[in-house]
């Protein structure tokens, strides 16, 4: 465990007025709200961003603080209960689902940060943080001792509920050389500098509010930039710092965003399952001689590969969320496991995927009519789907040229050497 970050040494509650869930039950927490994401679920599609009743409840129930760090407040929640409820109100609109997810994970990364600048996101713990790890951005330094910050950031899910953002900035010097990379954390309500252009016009996820953050010459301080080589040199092999270390801070970040936008796709795939379960007993084959589709062997054939298909994409999935929640608190990972972990999550797309559309076929034509939920929830799966993070062939090369010894294809993973123990 040695060169691992340490913590703030005199870390500061920022949550403890807002923590209402309880902590023991955030998946039954989720499948309460189900009801509440169904009804709502046009609204978010029509309006680009988590309904305001669907947003209420869940910080009534304090679900979007639920990853945050006990240092912070929090509980130091499990990888997979986060993958799990963000899964669970996916069965009901995946779009807010995935809004949820990256907002409840980016903010309690920020909630994770040194008091420093996490006592200038977080006044009252509900503020939440979006971001956007493409370097699209520069922050140059001023006489003040402060950096500029312009940008433009596409994709920035969850942002038309987020306070902050935490984009991606190539660090300039006064001259405009690029000498360092990082972490821009800029406000996103209150300030004229930085402003949300409404981008995201697309088939599905709609609910998730991708849109782009723009900067023109923001002004920070510079405790909200959050430099590569900074941070790096921040690691210690102190052992009272050590100690002190909760398991979040010694998680790999490579896997952490394709597990989490994975988990509101697989969700979506099982409440499409859920909804054939409930109805193949009495619906008609229109055309045919079956008294019901359940009476089709063909059809329950389809439905059982399907779920299996399911079942074995939460395989894959557990299987990753295990090496970060078991295994990175007790050792470093090595790059192959890494890569195999990528490798996970992008064959585990290619089950879900496959599982909605054989799912599709057995409802038939009247799921693709625009009042049925289930054409709202194939439309997600086939967009979501489609994000470079969960590519499943790119994932499966990079897998091969990990086991081959060949050179990654992946840039946030340069090395993918090793074995996996």
């Amino acid at each position: 465990m040695t060169g691992q970050a340490a913590p703030s040494q005199s870390p500061k509650t920022v949550l403890s007025s807002v923590l209402t869930l309880d902590h023991a039950t955030p998946l039954a927490v989720a499948a309460s709200l189900r009801p509440l994401l169904l009804e709502h679920a046009d609204t978010a599609e029509a309006e680009g961003k988590i309904a305001p009743a669907v947003f209420e409840a869940l910080q009534a129930t304090g679900l979007l603080q639920m990853m945050f760090p006990k240092r912070a407040g929090g509980v130091g929640r499990q990888l997979i209960t986060h993958i799990e409820t963000v899964a669970e109100l996916a069965k009901a609109c995946p779009g807010t689902a995935w809004a949820f997810g990256l907002l409840s994970s980016v903010s309690a990364s920020a909630a994770s940060l040194p008091p420093a600048t996490s006592s200038q996101i977080f006044n009252t713990g509900k503020e939440l943080v979006c971001s956007v790890a493409a370097r699209t951005g520069t922050a140059t330094p001023n006489e003040e001792g402060n950096y500029e910050v312009t940008g433009s950031w596409g994709y920035a899910s969850g942002c038309m509920h987020a306070n902050w953002a935490m984009n991606g900035v190539n660090v300039l010097d006064a001259d405009g050389n690029v000498v360092d990379a990082g972490f821009a954390i800029m406000p996103l309500q209150g300030d004229p500098a930085v402003t949300i252009k409404n981008t995201w016009q697309v088939a599905g996820v709609c609910g998730s509010g991708s849109n782009t953050v723009i900067a023109e010459k923001v002004e920070l301080p510079a405790t909200m930039i959050l430099q590569f080589s900074k941070l790096r040199s921040g690691k210690t092999d102190d052992p009272a710092l050590l100690a002190a270390l909760e398991p979040r801070d010694l998680w790999p970040v490579e896997p952490l965003f394709p597990l989490t936008v994975l988990a509101p796709m697989i969700g979506a795939a099982c409440g499409l399952q859920e909804r054939v379960k409930d109805t193949m007993a009495k619906r008609k084959v229109i055309g045919w001689k079956y008294s019901s589709q359940a009476d089709a062997n063909v059809l329950v054939q389809q439905f059982g590969s399907a779920s299996m298909e399911l079942e074995s994409a939460w395989l894959h999935i557990r299987r990753a969320a295990s090496m970060v929640d078991d295994v990175s608190p007790t050792r470093a990972l090595s790059g192959f496991e890494k890569a195999r972990m990528q490798a996970d999550c992008g064959y585990a797309m290619q089950l879900v995927r496959k599982a909605t559309e054989t799912l599709m076929d057995i409802a038939g034509p009247s799921s693709f009519a625009t009042s049925n939920p289930m054409q709202r929830l194939w439309r997600d799966v086939s967009v979501g789907s489609r994000h470079n993070a969960l590519n499943s062939s790119l994932s499966q090369e990079l897998y091969g040229r990990a086991i081959l010894g060949l050179e990654s294809n992946l840039e946030l993973l340069a090395e993918i050497s090793g074995t996996a123990e």
